[in-house]
């Protein structure tokens, strides 16, 4: 073992002196190229020297002298050529600028490299972005916008035409090149269905040039980890346009106006997002986990501000009418932080008739759609709040705006524009955010998380202002993922992918609907911004999901009401949104209190979610929502004899039998302040009312109506009577009376809808004659009879059905000139067409399947015999 151990180093050793001597021989080649011819001098030299003149030993001494001297040569350049490269490195990184250089080498790589590398790239992720857009803003004249086509073309743009340079600011470099893009060979085709008027066409709109010029700024941050680019200036824009209608293959009609105003357009997005000191960030993580970031939830702590100057009195009030036109409705509902504070004679400047009274300065924050705003300080600096948001994105990628504000007199509805800043922040692929916004002189600041639940504190200066500056605390607490995972604070998200399909056994359908069902419950909200002068608002919920519309009652006068409802959908696919929106009743147009959206990917059985959603487009209010996936198994439904009953018998002396007790809160629809009430039962094509209570708003009927029960739809219509003018509606109701088992009653109190209140009290039972029990054995009596799922030729019986009570529900509404409901019930049909179609689609492949196992099993059989 000793002797490999010295004998390993010494042939290291040998190799190293066998490599060097190569490098030094090679060195004199280059050198000088004759040397080899003098070889055979030298050795004829020594040859003669070693036989002729025995004595002398010349030759050699010469040639180690040679030798000797030339590898120190060889040594003193090695070390003069790395001192000059350590030399140009130190030069290049302390340098604050290098010369303008050419990049033809990187056009002619993207050149290369465009067509089947970075234009499909670009192409997916811009296609998925445009279609998130035209789904989310789209105009109100148009129905429905899809992308038919998206094709940038074979031209990629151009980098640094007349060359680019490094140049230092502050600290930080900064990698200068200009930009141009200018082609004629995309397409991107959107078809558009149309309203109003002209329902029923469609416009096809293609963009087939598009031209941008200007100049770039590259700035590394973070060690390396990310590019912050921008444009120096706005660039130029020139965007080409073609319209058609649906029947033209390819739109032809040139309309310059409209290319000027998506221009534009286009313009102030660019202005808005990436012109100076606007950036855009570029992450460059050493990781990717291959997961896809769909929204997130982070709150931001308002702790203080500083140093704050007004700006000019014109610009002051151009401001104030802007940004905070209804601040004054919702701003003393808003305040959770301390309303004022003694202090210095600082901000003494208001006007004479405010006397003594200090301005009141206040901070609101916007992230996309919600808007939250703090207490109001006066009095000596630092203002001090230290309140906190919690802000929703629903994205990878978001800015928080911070606006400062100034009241300067009491009940004045003018506010002073003090400065604003913006914190963007985005989800990076190895599971970090990164936040980052503009600093001193245009510097950058950025900060790096690495999990959720890290705090960071920025202080930034406010843009467009001599002074002052806002310091911020945010804490990022979920990131949510197209897989279903998520990543919360102090938790490691499951790389587990939920995939819907793989859940439900079945494949892929080219119906938007993935075969399971969700119950939404709207809960309770909080907070809601007030719209009446009692300062009270009388608020309910419309919820959005795929092509239905559904709305809870109307809770009177309460800022935080409780609606407790639920209500049950179709689960859609493509990462569909649930949209909610709350408004004011009122007599003469309800009131807008605000909007949200929810992010219904990754929805798992038996994992209920359950969220306060914060309202957006308003400054105050939030929403209780819990959804599930219903499971799609049936429990056992007890019967009031203790035995187990799922299904109920039709026909065969079975009757519906309702008694319609009484209504309190009734809408008033005489002159004097009452109604004469009665109730139109409409089951089916049967058609039956009560009788008239004259002149109250809670009257008593204690009729009982019977129907044969054939399953049709039962409708209550109250409605105030007329002796000369026509009945007037004043609520109408549907009864859901499918899962009530028999000889049981249904004792409830059901809101009016089409109204802004009312109630109706009813006891509803289906009557099923008595019958002879039949023998049966211990066992079967104790085992619960369950309700079979539908499957197959019994879940399309029981769509089929669906679509015919809901075509009569139609029916009976179009007789009462409920064009709302009638339209909702078009909806929900629509809605079981699509479950139909889904159900034949899944028939079809058991077909299939089965047939393809009879066959094995002829095979199979055929073999045997």
């Amino acid at each position: 073992m000793s002797s490999n151990c010295v004998i390993m180093p010494r042939e290291k050793l040998v190799d190293g002196f066998t490599k060097e001597a190569k490098e030094v021989w090679d060195h004199l080649l280059e050198e000088k190229p004759v040397l080899p011819y003098l070889i055979p001098v030298f050795l004829l030299a020594w040859i003669l020297e070693r036989w002729i003149i025995s004595f002398s030993n010349w030759v050699p001494v010469f040639v180690t002298v040679w030798a000797s001297l030339q590898y120190g040569k060889y040594r003193r350049e090695r070390a003069m050529e790395d001192l000059n490269n350590r030399w140009r490195r130190h030069i290049l990184c302390s340098q604050p600028s290098t010369p303008i250089e050419p990049c033809e080498w990187l056009n002619k790589m993207l050149m290369n490299v465009w067509p089947n590398f970075m234009e499909p790239k670009l192409v997916r992720r811009l296609l998925t972005s445009v279609q998130r857009r035209l789904k989310e803003k789209r105009p109100r004249p148009i129905l429905s916008m899809e992308v038919q086509e998206f094709n940038l073309g074979t031209t990629p743009p151009m980098f640094g035409l007349q060359g680019s340079y490094w140049s230092m600011e502050g600290k930080q470099p900064v990698l200068n090149m200009g930009f141009e893009w200018d082609t004629n060979e995309m397409s991107v085709l959107i078809a558009a269905q149309l309203a109003g008027p002209l329902r029923g066409n469609t416009a096809r709109i293609v963009i087939n040039s598009i031209h941008v010029k200007g100049d770039l700024r590259l700035l590394p941050i973070l060690d390396g980890q990310a590019v912050l680019y921008s444009f120096v200036n706005t660039p130029e824009v020139r965007i080409g346009l073609a319209f058609g209608t649906g029947s033209q293959s390819t739109p032809q009609m040139e309309l310059p106006m409209f290319s000027s105003w998506l221009e534009k357009l286009f313009i102030e997005t660019l202005n808005r997002t990436m012109v100076e000191p606007r950036r855009r960030c570029f992450s460059l993580p050493a990781v990717d986990l291959k997961k896809k970031a769909v929204g997130g939830i982070f709150s931001v702590t308002i702790v203080s501000a500083r140093d704050l100057a007004k700006l000019d009195h014109r610009e002051s009030r151009y401001y104030s009418n802007e940004k905070l036109a209804n601040a004054d409705a919702s701003g003393h509902a808003n305040s959770n932080g301390s309303s004022g504070s003694s202090g210095s004679s600082h901000g003494s400047h208001g006007s004479s008739g405010s006397g003594n009274r200090k301005p009141e300065r206040f901070v609101e924050i916007q992230c996309e759609d919600l808007t939250r705003k703090t207490g109001m300080q006066s009095g000596a600096y630092p203002h001090v709040w230290n309140e906190t948001y919690d802000m929703v994105l629903h994205d990878n990628v978001g800015t928080v705006h911070v606006n400062v504000y100034e009241k300067p007199r009491q009940n004045s509805v003018k506010y002073d524009f003090l400065g604003s800043c913006e914190i963007k922040v985005k989800y990076v692929d190895d599971d970090s955010t990164i936040f980052w916004a503009v600093g001193p002189e245009q510097s950058v600041l950025a900060s790096r998380v690495e999990h959720c639940g890290k705090e960071i504190e920025l202080t930034i200066p406010l843009e467009g202002v001599l002074s002052g500056e806002v310091t911020l605390k945010l804490i990022l607490k979920e990131w949510q993922f197209s897989d279903g995972s998520k990543a919360v604070a102090n938790y490691t998200p499951s790389n587990v992918i939920h995939m819907q399909q793989a859940a439900l056994g079945t494949q892929p359908s080219i119906s938007p609907y993935t075969g399971r069902k969700l119950r939404i419950s709207a809960i309770e909200g909080r907070n809601l911004a007030p719209m009446d002068r009692t300062g009270k608002s009388d608020p309910y919920l419309k919820l959005f999901y795929g092509k239905l519309i559904r709305k809870t009652k109307t809770v009177n006068q309460d800022l935080n009401p409780t609606w407790n409802q639920d209500f049950i959908f179709q689960e859609v696919g493509g990462g569909e949104y649930l949209k909610i929106k709350c408004y004011d009743a009122d007599r003469f147009g309800d009131e807008n209190l605000g909007s949200a959206r929810v992010n219904l990917q990754g929805l798992e059985e038996s994992t209920p979610k359950d969220v306060w959603v914060p309202l957006e487009k308003i400054k105050q209010g939030e929403i209780h929502l819990r959804i599930e996936v219903v499971a799609s198994e049936l429990s056992p439904i007890p019967s009031q004899n203790g035995n187990d009953s799922g299904t109920h018998s039709i026909g065969d002396g079975c009757t519906v039998e309702i008694v319609l007790v009484e209504a309190r809160d009734l809408v008033a629809a005489d002159w004097g302040g009452t109604s004469d009430p009665y109730v139109s039962v409409r089951y089916g094509q049967t058609k039956k009312r009560t009788k008239v209570v004259y002149k109250t708003l809670t009257p008593s009927w204690n009729q009982t109506l019977e129907f044969p029960d054939d399953g049709s739809p039962l409708v209550l219509h109250v409605k105030d009577y007329n002796t000369i003018l026509p009945t007037s509606s004043i609520g109408h109701c549907d009864v859901e009376y499918e899962r009530l088992p028999p000889n049981q009653t249904l004792d409830q109190w059901l809101p009016l809808r089409g109204v802004n209140k009312g109630e109706i009290h009813i006891q509803l039972t289906r009557r099923q004659p008595e019958t002879q029990p039949k023998a049966n054995s211990s066992e079967e009596q104790q085992q619960p009879k369950l309700v079979p799922t539908p499957t197959g030729t019994s879940k399309l019986q029981r769509n089929t059905g669906k679509v015919r009570s809901l075509i009569r529900k139609a029916m009976a509404l179009a007789e009462e000139d409920d064009t709302e409901d009638i339209r909702q019930m078009l909806e929900e049909l629509e809605s079981a067409e699509d479950e139909r179609e889904l159900s034949i689609s899944q028939l079809q492949r058991d077909r299939d399947l089965l047939v393809a196992k009879v066959r094995e099993l002829e095979q199979a059989m055929g073999g045997f015999l």
